[in-house]
């Protein structure tokens, strides 16, 4: 059982292929129009999990799963990277700004289970709530979109 607090989010990988490929426990993200996605993720807590989705042309499998440690923005160390790294050191291919790297630990990778997912949103990342959680239970949806 998951602790009460803890929150599932899930996170668009493209292909998979970068994130199959990556050297190191963490995934980038481009910053988004306006610093959009940092925001996003700043709401993240430590033991959060993490759930990797490739995009529906790719299968729209879940690859991997992980607990949330914590995320560093390549803009925040300019001169000397000390905690974040570029897209050769991770061994990701293109030239993509994958600025915010979202670190985690415990990576299960889910690919071979199939797990495969219809999300209608554009979203790069997600956070995952039940209807339940929104307080909208079977009885009260219903109710409120007859």
């Amino acid at each position: 059982m998951f602790p009460q607090n803890q929150k599932h989010w899930i996170i668009r990988v493209q292909d998979g292929e970068n994130f199959r490929n990556s050297k190191y426990p963490f995934w980038g993200l481009k910053r988004g129009s306006g610093g959009g996605i940092k925001t996003i993720v700043k709401k993240i807590k430590p033991g959060d999990i993490l759930w990797f989705l490739t995009s529906k042309p790719y299968g729209g499998n879940f690859i991997g799963m992980s607990e949330y440690t914590c995320c560093y923005d390549r803009e925040d160390e300019p001169l000397i990277p000390i905690h974040t790294y570029s897209n050769i050191d991770q061994c990701w291919t293109g030239e993509g700004l994958w600025d915010i790297q979202i670190h985690y630990k415990n990576l299960y990778v889910t690919h071979k289970q199939n797990i495969q997912a219809i999300i209608q949103c554009a979203g790069t990342i997600l956070e995952y709530d039940t209807f339940k959680d929104k307080g909208l239970a079977p009885e009260k949806r219903d109710k409120d979109y007859s």
